[in-house]
C-alpha cells in the first residue's frame, strides 16, 4: 500500500543533484521522451500545491469509482423523473407530493434506520442492499407507460415515496463508511475528489440523457433510461463490494433513542444551533418551496424539450464543478469563511431569473446563477452545521438537522404549488426570491456562522 509520503519522495527525483560531470548531448532519439517527463513534473507540482495525493488508496480508488455510477443515475433517471412524471399527465398538486412525501417517509425512517445500521455488522453489505432495492424499483417504472394513465402518475408517486426508506439505510449507512474508509487527514482530498468526480461525470450523463430523451419517441425512451439506471445500480454495487473495512461490532440490543422530546431540548440548550436552526429552517423552506414548479414551468409554461432540460442541467452542473474548486482556494484563508452566507443570498436569484425566463433559452441564466451560489450555500450549511455542534454529539445534531431539513423538503413543496394555483406560477417564484432573501438575511441578522 502507498504511504502518503511516497508521492512526495517520487515528486523530488526528477529535480535530483546531477553528476557533476556535463550532461551529453541528446540526441533527436533521447530528446524524443522529455516533453513526458516535463508533463509528469507539471502534474506533480500542480498536485502537490493543489494538496492532491497523486496516488490514491485503494478503499479510495473504489469510492472514487462508484461515484460515477451514482453520477450516472442522479444526472438521468433521477434528474428526469419529475418530467416524467408530467409526461404522464399528473395533477399539478400530485407533482408537488412528488417532491414532498419522500421527505415525510424519511423523517419516519430515517431514526430507526440510525439504529438498524448500529446493528450491523458489514456496512457494505447494508449499503449494497439498499441500493439493490432502491434501484430496482428505478428499473420498474419502465413498465409505467405501459399502465392505465388514470393510476400510472399515482403508483410513480407511492414507488417513489418507499423508495425513501432505503435510502435512509444507504445514506446513515455510507456516511459511516466516508468516516471509516479513509483517515481523516485524507478525508476532505476525498470528498472533493468525488465531488469533482460527480459534477462532471453528471454534466456528461445529464447532456446525453436529455439528448437521448429529446431523440428517441415516447415512452421508449425514458424505459432506456429507467433500466440504465439499474445496470449503473448494479454497476455501483459491483465496485461497493470490493471496499475493505473491518468488521463492525454489533450495538447492543438497547439502544439509547433520540425523539421529538429529544431534540427540543437539545435546541434549548444549545443556543448556537438553535440560531442555526432557526434561520436555515426559513431558508431551507425556500428552497423547498419551487421544486415541483421548476417541471411544471419548463414543460407546460415555456415548452422546453427534454434535450433543452438536459442541457441546461449539464450547464449548472458543470459551473458548480469549477465553483466548489474556486470556493476551495477562496476559503483557504480563515478571514474570508465568515462571508460564505453571502452566497444564500446569491440563491434567491435561481427563482427570480427562472420566472423572468420567456423562452427556454433563458433558462441557462438561472442555472449559471444556481451553480455558482449553490455550491457556496451548500458549503456554508454544511461547514456550519459542524461548527455549532459538539464532536461527542455530533450524531445527534446531524439527526436533528436531517428532521427539521426534510419537514422543510416534506411543507416546501405543497405550499409552492397552493401559492402557484392561488396567484399563478410566475408570481409564485417571485414571491418564493424573496423569501430565500429573506433567509439568507436571517443568518447575518442571528450571527449564524460567526461562532468562535
Amino acid at each position: 500500500m502507498t504511504t502518503p509520503i511516497e508521492p512526495k519522495a517520487r515528486a523530488g527525483a526528477p529535480d535530483g543533484g546531477g553528476s557533476a560531470t556535463a550532461a551529453p548531448q541528446a540526441t533527436p532519439t533521447e530528446a524524443g521522451p522529455r516533453p513526458t517527463r516535463s508533463l509528469t513534473r507539471l502534474r506533480t507540482q500542480l498536485a502537490l500545491k493543489l494538496g492532491a495525493p497523486l496516488t490514491l488508496l485503494p478503499n479510495e480508488r473504489v469510492l472514487c469509482t462508484e461515484v460515477i455510477f451514482q453520477a450516472i443515475t442522479d444526472a438521468g433517471a433521477m434528474s428526469f423523473l419529475a418530467v416524467f412524471l408530467v409526461r404522464l399527465g399528473a395533477p399539478t398538486w400530485l407533482v408537488g407530493l412528488f417532491s414532498s412525501l419522500p421527505a415525510l417517509v424519511t423523517i419516519l425512517s430515517v431514526l430507526p434506520m440510525g439504529s438498524f445500521v448500529q446493528q450491523q455488522p458489514s456496512l457494505v453489505r447494508t449499503v449494497n442492499w439498499g441500493r439493490l432495492i432502491y434501484r430496482s424499483i428505478l428499473g420498474l417504472f419502465a413498465f409505467l407507460p405501459l399502465l392505465p394513465p388514470t393510476i400510472a402518475p399515482y403508483i410513480l408517486v407511492g414507488a417513489r415515496s418507499a423508495m425513501a426508506v432505503p435510502m435512509s439505510a444507504v445514506d446513515v449507512s455510507f456516511t459511516t463508511i466516508l468516516g471509516r474508509a479513509v483517515s481523516p487527514q485524507r478525508r476532505p482530498t476525498l470528498l472533493s475528489t468525488r465531488l469533482a468526480i460527480h459534477g462532471l461525470v453528471a454534466a456528461v450523463a445529464g447532456f446525453v440523457a436529455g439528448q437521448w430523451l429529446d431523440y428517441a419517441p415516447y415512452p421508449t425512451n425514458y424505459q432506456v433510461l429507467f433500466v440504465s439506471a439499474f445496470v449503473a445500480g448494479v454497476g455501483s454495487i459491483w465496485v461497493m463490494s470490493r471496499l475493505k473495512l473491518p468488521e463492525q461490532e454489533v450495538a447492543p440490543a438497547a439502544l439509547r433513542r433520540f425523539n421529538l422530546s429529544a431534540m427540543v431540548t437539545l435546541l434549548r440548550d444549545t443556543p448556537a444551533f438553535r440560531r442555526y436552526s432557526t434561520a436555515s429552517l426559513l431558508y431551507r423552506l425556500s428552497m423547498s418551496m419551487p421544486s415541483a414548479l421548476y417541471a411544471v414551468y419548463r414543460v407546460r409554461t415555456l415548452g422546453a424539450s427534454d434535450a433543452w432540460i438536459g442541457t441546461v442541467l449539464t450547464v449548472e452542473r458543470v459551473v458548480s464543478v469549477f465553483a466548489y474548486f474556486a470556493l476551495g482556494r477562496f476559503l483557504a484563508r480563515p478571514e474570508r469563511r465568515r462571508w460564505l452566507w453571502v452566497s444564500t443570498l446569491g440563491v434567491s436569484l435561481y427563482p427570480l431569473l427562472t420566472a423572468a425566463a420567456v423562452t427556454p433559452e433563458l433558462l441557462v441564466l438561472p442555472a449559471i446563477a444556481g451553480g455558482i451560489f449553490g455550491s457556496g450555500s451548500n458549503v456554508f450549511l454544511t461547514n456550519t452545521l459542524l461548527q455549532v455542534s459538539t464532536e461527542e454529539e455530533r450524531p445527534t445534531f446531524a439527526a436533528a438537522n436531517t428532521f427539521l431539513a426534510n419537514l422543510c423538503a416534506f411543507i416546501g413543496p405543497l405550499l409552492g404549488t397552493i401559492l402557484a394555483d392561488a396567484i399563478d406560477i410566475v408570481p409564485a417564484l417571485v414571491i418564493i426570491g424573496a423569501l430565500r432573501l429573506l433567509g439568507g438575511l436571517s443568518f447575518w441578522r442571528l450571527g449564524v456562522g460567526r461562532e468562535r
